[in-house]
């Protein structure tokens, strides 16, 4: 039997797929996840793609068997490919956060669905699937982190990404904010340290990137990871919060374990915006004071931005290019808020009539598909747009690498290349024709 693994991206979606994507795009663990369940000689032949930045070719070869990881914006591409995959006669497996999320949805265009984690799910599917009996639908979220498999690396291309491998220790994130999705996905569950401390010693790398969505948020747990850490001799960057910036206990650790990086989400600097969507921070008036206490610790800072909560208004959001600036941040990121089926912010705003499409396609962070409570949705659209072009002006871009802790270090090239790649991202959220 033949076996086709594809990790969708939506065919009208430009972003992160650019000329400059190498500069700040990372790869994706999660069909190196799923390679790492296929039992070994099951297949005579699996074959792996990432949409990012590979091309699926229907009659290329004729799979027995394919399985489609894909995210709400990709969701309409993954249909696509669900259609002519069946019609050449393949069975056709779904997973991945929208078929989590809206399983019957799924369901419509596959022959089985998978809810939440795979590590139980896929082995469990595929031993039908060999025994010709598979089910329409698995789900089983009692997975322990313990139990993850190593990630099958080498099938999985490089092709524009950054050339740092990801590695993750905890996939769940205690916080509950409205518009995350991590929550329905995956439960707070760290990996045990000597189990991680192994699997960045096998690859070999002098940086990693952890993709965590809260790494500093337990504690205890994280000093023991970062004691670990310290002896392999690497630099490393993460997620984190903003309270990690009062902690200097943590912070100092973080340092001496090789962190020279940190992305938070700091989402809005209107202390009402944050309050109302559930972030357990929310005193904006001290991101400075945060940003700067990090920077003490010799660690960059990437301030993530959501334009769109309900006390947003024009001349808040317009003036986020200034303010952010003032911050002191190393790199910034915009998106406006989008309402991902399963979280509590699309079940509100259903409830409300605020959802203006299901065009899942749409659901990119750069579309507005719910009704703002301020502005209209084609106006929070241009500032977007004109938010991110005014915060990467050449000055800007080389005076936040100027000012960076990072400054005269090697690695400060990997901060400007950064800033550089995300410039033309920007410039990817022009006005749709």
């Amino acid at each position: 039997m033949k076996l086709l693994l594809i990790h969708a991206w939506n065919a009208r979606e430009r972003s992160y797929r650019g000329a400059f994507s190498n500069l700040f795009s990372y790869s994706s663990l999660t069909l190196a996840a799923i390679c790492a369940l296929i039992p070994e000689g099951m297949f005579e032949q699996v074959d792996v793609i990432d949409e990012n930045s590979q091309k699926v070719q229907y009659d290329r070869t004729q799979y027995d068997l394919v399985m489609i990881s894909f995210e709400t914006s990709s969701s309409i591409t993954a249909y696509g490919h669900c259609a002519q995959f069946r019609k050449r006669g393949a069975y056709v497996v779904c997973g991945g956060y929208h078929a989590t999320a809206l399983p019957d949805e799924v369901a419509e265009h596959c022959d089985t669905v998978i809810q939440g984690p795979a590590e139980h799910s896929i082995p469990a599917f595929l031993s039908d699937f060999a025994k010709g009996c598979p089910k329409p639908r698995y789900c089983d979220f009692d997975v322990c982190a313990a139990e993850f498999p190593l990630p099958v690396r080498d099938k999985i291309t490089k092709r524009k990404k950054l050339r740092i491998p990801g590695i993750v220790a905890n996939r769940g994130c205690m916080n509950a904010c409205k518009y995350c999705s991590m929550r329905m996905m995956w439960r707070n569950d760290p990996r045990p340290v000597e189990q991680v401390v192994e699997e960045i010693r096998a690859l070999g790398s002098k940086m990693v990137i952890f993709y965590d969505p809260n790494f500093f948020g337990n504690r205890e747990y994280v000093l023991a990871l970062m004691k670990a850490l310290k002896p392999l001799k690497i630099l490393w960057a993460s997620n984190a919060t903003a309270d990690f910036g009062y902690d200097h206990v943590l912070m100092q650790a973080a340092y001496d374990s090789g962190c020279r990086g940190v992305l938070i989400g700091l989402e809005s600097l209107n202390t009402q915006s944050l309050s109302g969507v559930g972030k357990q921070f929310y005193e904006t008036d001290r991101y400075q004071e945060i940003i700067a206490n990090i920077h003490s610790h010799g660690i960059a800072v990437n301030g993530c931005f959501v334009l769109g909560f309900d006390h947003d208004t024009e001349e808040e959001l317009l003036a986020l290019p200034e303010r952010v600036e003032r911050l002191g941040l190393d790199l910034c990121r915009f998106a406006i808020l989008t309402p991902y089926p399963g979280t509590k912010q699309f079940e509100e705003y259903e409830k409300n009539g605020r959802i203006l499409t299901k065009e899942w396609d749409r659901y990119t962070q750069h579309h507005a598909v719910f009704e703002p409570a301020q502005i209209t949705t084609e106006r929070l659209e241009e500032i977007y747009r004109t938010v991110w072009k005014k915060a990467y002006t050449w000055r800007r871009v080389f005076r936040r690498a100027w000012r960076s802790p990072w400054r005269g270090k090697l690695y400060y090239w990997i901060l400007l290349g950064a800033n550089i790649g995300f410039k033309f991202l920007g410039a990817n959220k022009r006005k749709p024709k």
